[in-house]
């Protein structure tokens, strides 16, 4: 799993570095033949990309891309995506259980589509509770990872089994009946106040791991008193996923909890662009591309919603960094050149200039979004 840190780090790697981002899904037919089309593709574009890079460039940028053909080579990925940073004195692979999109960038390090697949796919996770304790996992770009540290186990061997005892004298008979309810009242109770604790932990955690959504699993008889412990305002970002037993491996919850997530994922963010479109009045909200844009640069936006896969192109000011879709040569805000930008390159770095988080939303509600220009978004 993908460490926040390293990820931080990525834009001081030193210059010039390659960047290169592969399919390399052994699912993807073009991947089962030999030589892949992973490594046809590299091959490719490396030429395209040699002959634009500077002559004194051109050797160490071969010899990078030789180095990323030759890892490519043995063994065969198994993971659906790679992003590579190559360079000298530099060599850093990030292996990726989501889609990736072919890239090839020579220079600066390229961060554009690795911040949008941050931006897609956000950590949530899931608790795993039953009568035993709870397992806590956390799901990240299509892996999931156990927290050990949060493991939360009920022990009972301290808890006293009076239908067990011996009679206290000999000859004497043992009453077991109101005893053992006795003793079953005692362990109800501490089994509701376990599950109590759990949903405190689990709150906790939450919060802390930023986490959404965060699915609350196992049998109906554990899920249910957990669930109606948990604070109201965190149900509103959690599900439940009743009907099966606690002892299931990693794997086998990661296959379990995949269509729930999806399902939830897809019914939150209908509700986002719901909601948005019926309040922007410019107050609360905003919808469209240059109103939208306007308001995030001048520090007014508190979270964007994007469609996935929005295209588009951007005239950049070289020296203040305005962008919108204006096609004057200079900056009306300081009379700087402007250059054409990708949209999808300046909006993650539009929006963690300005501390915003980006919400990306796919399937009904991104259909309803683009007929709205496809950006939108909640202001302070």
């Amino acid at each position: 799993m993908l460490d926040t840190k390293l990820i931080h780090s990525l834009p001081k790697l030193p210059t010039p570095i390659l960047t290169v981002y592969l399919d390399t899904n052994p699912a993807n037919p073009r991947n089962q033949r030999i030589p892949s089309g992973a490594r046809i593709w590299l091959k490719s574009r490396a030429k395209v990309l040699a002959a634009r890079s500077p002559r004194a460039e051109q050797k160490l940028f071969r010899e990078q891309v030789e180095r990323v053909d030759k890892f490519l080579r043995s063994p065969a990925p198994r993971e659906r995506g790679m992003v590579v940073f190559a360079g000298p004195d530099v060599w850093l692979e990030l292996p990726l259980q989501v889609d990736v999109e072919d890239e090839l960038h020579w220079g600066r390090p390229s961060l554009t589509q690795l911040l949008w697949l941050l931006d897609e796919h956000q950590p949530s996770g899931v608790v795993l509770v039953d009568r035993s304790g709870a397992r806590f996992f956390r799901f990240w770009l299509g892996e999931i990872e156990e927290d050990a540290k949060e493991f939360f186990r009920l022990d009972i061997s301290q808890w006293r089994k009076k239908h067990l005892m011996p009679p206290a004298q000999p000859g004497m008979q043992k009453t077991r009946g109101s005893m053992r309810d006795v003793f079953e009242q005692r362990v109800e109770a501490q089994f509701a106040r376990f599950f109590r604790d759990a949903a405190e932990k689990i709150a906790a955690w939450v919060q802390r791991e930023k986490l959404r959504p965060v699915f609350i699993a196992g049998p109906n008889e554990s899920v249910e008193p957990v669930w109606a412990a948990l604070p109201k305002t965190l149900c509103e970002h959690a599900a439940r996923v009743k009907g099966f037993s606690g002892k299931i491996t990693p794997a086998e919850l990661q296959q379990r909890i995949a269509p729930e997530s999806d399902r939830w994922k897809r019914a939150y963010e209908l509700a986002v662009v719901n909601k948005l479109l019926a309040q922007s009045n410019g107050r609360r909200a905003v919808v469209g591309m240059d109103e939208t844009l306007a308001n995030l640069q001048q520090g007014e936006v508190r979270e964007l919603v994007v469609v996935r896969g929005l295209g588009g192109k951007l005239r950049q000011c070289v020296r203040c960094q305005w962008a919108d879709r204006s096609a004057d040569p200079a900056c009306s805000a300081c009379g700087g050149e402007r250059r054409t930008i990708a949209l999808r390159a300046a909006l993650p770095e539009l929006a963690r200039e300005n501390g915003v988080t980006v919400e990306v939303v796919a399937g009904e509600a991104a259909t309803k979004l683009r007929a709205a220009g496809g950006l939108a978004a909640w202001l302070r």
